[in-house]
């Protein structure tokens, strides 16, 4: 029954070329995967969500070309520093997002607005960590774009465990796996007033 749960949270869909590549805040695995899958030429652009704990170590993923974030958040207070960086045409481009309560809410928020921006994407590749694509599923389901076809990909070094068949036994894994669950469904139960309100921000522009 453990193993279906697991299964459950970490479903991914296998790569397929798309019009633009999306990779989540978080672990720097995540984004040498996004990287990865750019070069293989499954996206012409790459969107990175990166936090405030990430700016510093930017310039370390090895992009063609790389940006001070770090000197651009110098004026911004630190709970509040997160940024999209697009990479496209070997070009970076920086924008700052609106840090709210919940940070994957607030990514895929964020992440409508610019779809909205771009209405000739019609496809698009999530990356993330595996056990947290369920809930990706449910915000990017509610928030992005009607029409839009979207899959969701799992970083490797983060799908796989050399104990999978068994990883209850492991209390780290079981741990993030029973908190996810009880993310996925708060996020059931907060999305509906998310959605409210963002219609009000809407409305107020």
């Amino acid at each position: 029954m453990l193993k279906y749960l697991f299964d459950w949270l970490t479903r991914a869909d296998p790569p397929a070329p798309a019009d633009a590549i999306f990779v989540l805040a978080g672990h720097r695995s995540r984004k040498t995967y996004a990287i990865q899958l750019l070069d293989r030429g499954m996206a012409p652009r790459l969107l990175i969500s990166v936090g405030r704990f990430e700016i510093r170590r930017f310039p370390d993923l090895g992009l063609p070309q790389t940006i001070d974030l770090l000197q651009l958040a110098q004026t911004i207070p630190p709970p509040q520093r997160h940024f999209f960086v697009l990479f496209e045409n070997r070009e970076l481009k920086v924008q700052r997002i609106t840090v709210r309560t919940l940070g994957t809410l607030s990514e895929i928020d964020a992440l409508s607005d610019w779809l909205g921006a771009r209405p000739g994407i019609s496809s698009l590749l999530v990356v993330s960590s595996g056990s947290h694509l369920r809930r990706l599923r449910i915000c990017c389901r509610a928030l992005l774009p009607q029409g839009l076809r979207t899959s969701f990909l799992a970083t490797p070094e983060e799908n796989t465990s050399p104990n999978r068949q068994d990883w209850w036994s492991d209390a780290s894994t079981c741990r993030i796996c029973l908190f996810e669950c009880i993310k996925v469904t708060s996020y059931f139960i907060l999305l509906p007033w998310w959605k409210l309100t963002r219609s009000w921000r809407k409305r107020a522009i």
